[in-house]
């Protein structure tokens, strides 16, 4: 039987992409569960959007329109969006319908971000990359909710 092609996060892969150079790697037993029943494609939407890592961090300041800021003050939302249409377009060539994103992520979150003061204080909302799958039909579970999928 074929496996499902399943979307991940490049850094919870084990990928050093994350904006200060780390990853955010899952327990290797949890990702051998994962690698068992699903096919795993890994992709980080912020590095697909032109990126660099490390990157200055960056925050949602606006919802509706959406707008991305670093913590430098300059305007980062194109390339958000950028990645998360690549994402999209990955899901749609590879016919993906779960992703697996990380958690508090401006691009990847489906539960909480961080507001935009970048002084830690998270409020609810959802990445730019993860609003984007939603609407195209795509479940995002984040690494928390890792369980739910195996």
């Amino acid at each position: 039987m074929q496996k499902e092609n399943i979307l991940i996060s490049s850094c919870l892969y084990g990928e050093y992409v994350r904006y200060d150079g780390s990853n955010n790697k899952i327990d290797k037993n949890i990702l051998d569960k994962l690698k068992i029943k699903y096919n795993l494609v890994y992709f980080c939407p912020e590095v697909a959007g032109g990126l660099p890592t490390p990157r200055v961090p960056c925050e949602i300041v606006s919802l509706t329109p959406i707008k991305i800021i670093d913590r430098n003050g300059k305007e980062q939302t194109s390339s958000f969006l950028k990645g998360a249409e690549k994402t999209l377009e990955l899901c749609t060539q590879n016919n993906i319908t779960k992703a697996i994103l990380k958690a508090n992520s401006p691009s990847c979150s489906s539960s909480f971000i961080y507001d935009g003061t970048f002084e830690g204080i998270r409020v609810k909302g959802t990445g730019a990359t993860t609003q984007l799958l939603k609407d195209n039909n795509i479940e995002v579970f984040d690494e928390y909710e890792i369980e739910k999928l195996l």
